[in-house]
């Protein structure tokens, strides 16, 4: 799953990940333990799960940005990357379950969500 930013307007933290079916839609993505995300904004992002951030890491988005979301089912891990280079370390591991494609977005933000990127070259995923 990716992301394209059509309109990002700076100082807002859109939050893109997975869920499990019964995450609660109240709130921020991540913010409790059914989520998992990447809030990102114009200069940083941050991992977060169960309302714990980590792994702060420098660079952010802006508009026509392409953030993917690579899940690896065989790993159990989650990664992502900002314009086809990875961003940050692999995010989340020891991942089991079904999973659904989940953003959660706040003012002046806009995406079109894509599905079926092609994996990024510098990704851990092996070939089978």
């Amino acid at each position: 799953m990716g992301s394209y930013y059509n309109r990002y307007d700076n100082h807002t933290d859109p939050a893109i990940g997975i869920s499990r079916f019964d995450v609660d839609k109240c709130v921020m993505l991540g913010k409790e333990e059914k989520g998992w995300s990447m809030y990102i904004d114009d200069k940083r992002s941050w991992f977060m799960n169960r309302d714990s951030h980590t792994h702060r890491t420098e660079g952010g988005i802006r508009s026509g940005s392409v953030i993917g979301v690579l899940l690896n089912l065989n790993n159990h891990t989650l990664s992502y990357y900002v314009n086809d280079q990875p961003h940050g370390p692999i995010a989340f591991s020891n991942l089991h379950g079904v999973f659904f494609p989940a953003v959660s977005i706040n003012r002046n933000v806009q995406v079109t969500v894509r599905t079926g990127l092609e994996i990024p070259a510098e990704s851990d995923v092996e070939d089978n």
